[in-house]
């Protein structure tokens, strides 16, 4: 986590030795990605992250697993919002706002609008906690924060025209993992009501 008093985080101590590690935005990003990988096994993930974060192959078990740990640790750190261990979860909408992946023209946009940051250049470079802080800052009329703010925008508060746009909006920006049978349903629908009007125009 970013600290405005110690350096950023680029290593980490396994028995009583440091080892480097490349935090940069663009591996960590990778890293989640692979995560989500079903192809991969648990034991191929593991091997995966170290090679990603260290840049070598593993040849110690206890490490390499240790390793993992210590960096997943620190990059899901955040300033606000952590939960208090043992107290009640916090209810959150279970929908999810953006995806560094679908969503990856929209951020490179915005941080370009934003701050002048070529993300494409500065891959390699920009740490994983600058990269968080600035991610976070994004003000509210970059192209991410619009596609968020219709994605969040609440229906029946809209009616007639403005919720047809709406509702045509949220469905364009809606993201992959977010979509349900239903809406695809209600998308082949809409579709073959096009195709109709059409036929009849």
């Amino acid at each position: 986590m970013l600290s405005l008093t110690k350096p950023l985080g680029d290593e980490l101590v396994y028995r009583s030795k440091s080892y480097k590690v490349n935090l940069s935005f663009d591996v960590v990003l990778s890293f989640y990605e692979m995560l989500d990988d079903e192809r991969l096994s648990d034991a191929d993930k593991v091997m995966t992250a170290f090679e990603m974060f260290l840049g070598y192959e593993p040849n110690d078990a206890d490490f390499t697993i240790n390793a993992f740990k210590q960096i997943g640790k620190y990059i899901s750190m955040k300033p606000y919002g952590n939960d208090v261990e043992g107290a009640k979860e916090v209810i959150r909408d279970p929908r999810r706002l953006y995806s560094f992946q679908q969503d990856a023209e929209a951020i490179y946009s915005s941080f370009y609008e934003q701050y002048g940051i070529d993300l494409i250049h500065v891959q390699g470079q920009l740490h994983w906690d600058k990269f968080k802080a600035l991610f976070q800052g994004l003000g509210p009329n970059t192209y991410l924060q619009r596609i968020i703010d219709i994605r969040t925008r609440d229906p029946k508060e809209y009616q007639g025209e403005a919720l047809a746009k709406l509702t045509e909006a949220k469905q364009y920006y809606e993201l992959d993992v977010n979509k349900t049978q239903k809406a695809k349903e209600a998308q082949f629908a809409n579709l073959a009501q096009t195709l109709r009007n059409w036929a009849t125009s």
